[in-house]
């Protein structure tokens, strides 16, 4: 059984490196090499098979790597007593043989050459039993999340090759020619190999590499835990990669604007402080929503920034009914009384958070400028200022006071009040 394992392993090796000769290196062989695209490492959308289930090769190889704590891996107490085991026995027949004049030096080598050797034996079996629990648990444990998900071979992305199907026999035979047939390697998608490395006596770090054949793209997965459960942890998180649904890329919702990052070795200032420093950078402050848009990227997409700090308070352009220096609260902060944009009333001096953008803001920014401007305007009358509250209440805008959201029906007939009373607001599409 043993013998017939270290075989399958070496022919797998060797099918594997034939599969990565034949599929990434072009004209060798005698076999032609799928083009590939020009954006092939681009995305992950193109290391996925989404239109058919890929097919994984059977056979997985796991590395042992350098122990943090070898000694005190399992198996260690055994080896222990065996080594005393075999010492008492070479022990009793030293006497005899030291009465009898043999060379005890020869023999003395002997008996460390067989200590060693036992030693290589032991870990050797060691290592073939983790080989085969790693395999075996990654099989089983994703062949599981497909059951507790109720998702049949009609819905599975990806699945393992039968070891023993006649395509799987071909290719292994095939293996250790100079040429391997291209109808045998299309139906070969990815292989999986990975390491693993023993932390303590109860803990296993275990990382398991996706490599696409015809691109020589790989995704890497790792987990640490105790050895009864690493290989569920894992499954879970290749079995997410294949099987998840794809979904849309990110669009950027502020196309138009460019954002600068606060002063290097600054990032908390006044807000004259950053007013300033965005002047410099030829910039403005930020207005909230166009802070939280552009935070909803992250750092890692095009129109993005980090995502906001939390129990924070960033400088905005922002005016609602006073014209003052106006503050986005992030966190418990922001549900205070007033909403998260507001003034620094109750605050002697606000040093806070800061971005600093370029660009004009977009239409629905603009309109809610619009209406707080006519809001703060002393001129404007008592029933045009409740029918714009009313606007923002129904907007559910930041600063609106929920009171007059009842003044219209709806935000048309608040929008044609204040059309007959010569006053034009445009609303956000």
């Amino acid at each position: 059984m043993n013998h017939n394992k270290a075989v399958s392993k070496i022919t797998f090796a060797a099918v594997l490196f034939a599969l990565a000769c034949a599929l990434q290196t072009p004209a060798r062989a005698g076999v032609t090499a799928p083009e590939k695209s020009k954006n092939s490492f681009q995305s992950g959308a193109d290391f996925l098979s989404r239109e058919k289930t890929g097919h994984i090769w059977p056979d997985m190889i796991f590395l042992h790597g350098t122990s943090y704590d070898e000694l005190a891996y399992t198996m260690s107490r055994n080896r222990d007593a065996v080594r005393k085991t075999l010492l008492r026995e070479f022990g009793s027949l030293f006497i005899p043989l030291a009465a009898a004049n043999v060379n005890l030096s020869n023999l003395a080598e002997t008996i460390t050459q067989v200590i060693m050797s036992f030693d290589q034996i032991h870990n050797k079996r060691k290592d073939e039993a983790m080989q085969g629990i790693l395999e075996n648990q990654f099989r089983a444990e994703v062949d599981e999340l497909y059951r507790a998900y109720g998702l049949g071979d009609g819905l599975r992305k990806v699945d393992f090759l039968y070891s023993g199907s006649p395509m799987v026999r071909d290719l292994k035979t095939h293996s250790t020619r100079k040429s391997l047939p291209m109808e045998l390697l299309n139906n070969v998608d990815y292989v999986l190999y990975g390491s693993y490395l023993m932390q303590d006596k109860n803990s296993v770090s275990v990382t398991v590499t996706v490599e696409k054949l015809s691109t020589g793209q790989t995704r890497s997965f790792e987990a640490s835990a105790p050895l009864a459960t690493v290989m569920k942890l894992l499954a879970r998180k290749v079995f997410d990669f294949f099987q998840s649904n794809e979904y849309s890329d990110w669009v950027d919702p502020q196309p138009d604007l460019q954002w600068i990052p606060p002063a290097p070795g600054q990032p908390r200032a006044t807000a004259a402080g950053a007013r300033l420093y965005c002047r410099g950078q030829n910039g403005r402050l930020p207005y909230a929503r166009e802070l939280l848009m552009a935070s909803q990227g992250t750092s890692y997409r095009p129109g993005g920034i980090p995502p906001l700090q939390e129990n924070d308070i960033y400088m905005v352009l922002d005016k609602q009914r006073r014209d003052e220096q106006y503050y986005f609260f992030t966190g418990r902060a922001g549900e205070a009384t007033g909403g998260p944009v507001r003034t620094s009333a109750g605050y002697s001096v606000i040093t806070g958070s800061y971005w600093c953008v370029r660009g004009t803001a977009n239409r629905q920014v603009s309109v809610y400028e619009e209406i707080y401007a006519l809001i703060r305007k002393p001129g404007t009358p008592q029933p045009v200022r409740e029918a714009l509250e009313c606007i923002l209440a129904k907007l559910d805008d930041f600063g609106a006071r929920q009171e007059n959201a009842g003044a219209f029906s709806t935000i048309e007939e608040a929008a044609e009040f204040l059309s007959e009373a010569g006053y034009t607001v445009n609303l956000p599409e």
